[in-house]
């Protein structure tokens, strides 16, 4: 029995290795060898006779320790805020991993099947294609929850480069690749003849290191002038956001931040507003359009009703509102949220019992549309997204393309169900990795942190402090033009990791093919 638990065992330690490469420690050297580790245990128990589904299981383990650990976080919502018992919030983070993690566990049951039979090198290939199928069926099934994708944690490493070419799936594809080739020139057996693990460090090498010649800035350019812009950040306790007394306090905070500052566009966090705007009390909606008057734009976030396109009552969206110096009589542009969190903001089939264990308010939200134009803001042109859809890089292209496409990418978000955890900086590195993808920077407006500017490198310009009230003034400059994953999006890598399936399973095919002859 010992025996067995062990390479199982060793499989979860790696896993819990793996999720401390992500932010805030950000250790992209860490997550390649960790990693590397994992092919390396994967190849040595093939190499012992394991089958493809043991194979699997370990893939599952490791998957168990890096989502577990990874995405913790989820407790803190579920029980301290959303009322669960412990027992029932624990429970659910376990099986939440648990599912995320037949994910690997499919592909390094893919691998082992496909890649029978074949030399090492295929066999790492093949398995980097078939994570990285994985990780892109992880993003897509059931509304899609890529977080903690491998390519996050690349940030800051030669490979975060290849986001312009081929997405956060293609970086992890190539760091898949990299560290299976490691793998193999570190631990190759007696079979393995010294050129073959020869071969196999020089590739590793050359697809870490290559991507440092792919410039940053060869696909946008600077559009416009500069923005002055203010992100606001409320610091409004989770468990008081909702209460109305609380409720008018911090319109009439946010308003005195807003009339303090001079910038060309104020940016308030998601449900800043937690009433519709048609609701905020008259004094606090006069001095917020008086100083709207003077050319100073606030976009605000707040649930808004829309009308359904079939007809029907009303429903509420989670939405930004823009109030802008335009003529009296023009609409206030509005972005309604499109790609909604189950259970927080839908309701999935049959688990309508699962959300009533909860106190989450507001919990079943309209659907936006999926082409809604970007703000035009001093000279700017603004798409919104509202908390984790700046997750979806795929879906972010919508707004970049044509002649009033997207220069600025802005978020808008409330975390504070996630408390003081790591799910902040977390966040943080997805939207760096959006500005790497798109070549726009990014305006994050959040409650709790991290409200902060990100440059179209990647790079952050200016930050709050996690949980304090205050605002950050910026100045950022527009870019236009697009990258190839701003043309192609996720089909890039979605191309590559099926030819290195493919080619693995044919040429498996074909030797034994020939062996049989």
């Amino acid at each position: 029995m010992r025996a067995r638990l062990g390479p199982a065992a060793l499989a979860f330690g790696l896993g819990l290795a793996h999720a401390s490469a992500f932010a805030p420690l950000s250790q992209w050297t860490w997550a390649l060898a960790v990693l590397a580790a994992l092919f390396a245990l994967l190849r040595t128990r093939a190499a012992r006779g394991a089958t493809p589904l043991a194979q699997g299981g370990l893939a599952f383990a490791f998957g168990l320790g890096w989502f577990g650990a990874g995405l913790a976080w989820l407790y803190v919502s579920m029980h301290d805020y959303g009322g669960m018992p412990a027992p029932m919030a624990a429970a659910a983070v376990v099986l939440f991993a648990a599912y995320l993690s037949l994910y690997p566990a499919a592909a390094a049951w893919l691998a082992a099947r496909a890649c029978s039979g074949r030399g090492p090198i295929v066999h790492a290939l093949g398995l980097a294609g078939a994570m990285t199928l994985a990780e892109l069926a992880r993003g897509t099934v059931f509304t899609g929850f890529p977080w903690l994708a491998v390519g996050y944690a690349q940030l800051d490493g030669p490979l975060d480069r290849l986001a312009p070419l081929a997405g956060v799936f293609g970086v992890g594809a190539a760091a898949a690749a990299g560290a299976g080739l490691a793998a193999v020139a570190a631990v190759g057996g007696t079979r393995d003849a010294a050129r073959t693990r020869g071969l196999a460090a020089g590739l590793a090498a050359a697809i870490v290191l290559a991507p440092l010649a792919v410039p940053r800035d060869a696909w946008t350019r600077p559009e416009g002038p500069p923005l002055d812009v203010r992100l606001v950040q409320g610091n409004v306790a989770q468990d008081m956001k909702f209460r109305p007394e609380r409720t008018v306090v911090a319109m009439q905070d946010y308003a005195e931040r807003f009339e303090a500052g001079r910038a060309t566009l104020t940016v308030l966090p998601e449900t800043a507003w937690t009433l519709p705007w048609d609701r905020t009390p008259a004094p606090i909606a006069e001095r917020i359009l008086e100083h709207v008057a003077r050319g100073h734009a606030i976009a605000i976030g707040l649930p808004a009703f829309v009308a359904p396109a079939g007809g029907g009552e009303p429903a509420l969206a989670n939405s930004v509102l823009l109030l802008r110096p335009d003529p009296a009589g023009t609409p206030a542009p509005r972005y309604d949220k499109r790609h909604l969190v189950p259970f927080g903001e839908f309701v999935p089939p049959g688990f309508r019992w699962f959300v009533r264990m909860m106190e989450i308010p507001l919990g079943d939200f309209a659907r936006g549309d999926a082409h809604q134009p970007p703000f035009e803001v001093g000279g700017q042109r603004v798409a919104f997204n509202v908390c984790y859809e700046d997750l979806f890089g795929d879906e972010l292209r919508a707004s970049l393309g044509g002649e009033r496409g997207a220069t600025v990418l802005a978020n808008v978000s409330n975390i504070a169900w996630f408390g003081r955890s790591h799910a902040l900086p977390q966040h943080l590195a997805i939207a760096r990795m959006r500005t790497l993808e798109t070549g726009r920077p990014m305006l994050r407006a959040t409650n709790t942190g991290v409200t902060a500017a990100i440059d179209a490198d990647g790079r952050v310009l200016a930050r709050l402090p996690d949980h304090v009230a205050s605002s950050l003034d910026v100045r950022v400059q527009g870019r236009t033009g697009l990258t190839p994953f701003a043309r192609a999006g996720d089909a890039i890598a979605w191309i590559g990791a099926l030819a290195l399936v493919a080619a693995c399973a044919l040429t498996s095919r074909a030797g034994r093919s020939g062996r049989t002859r």
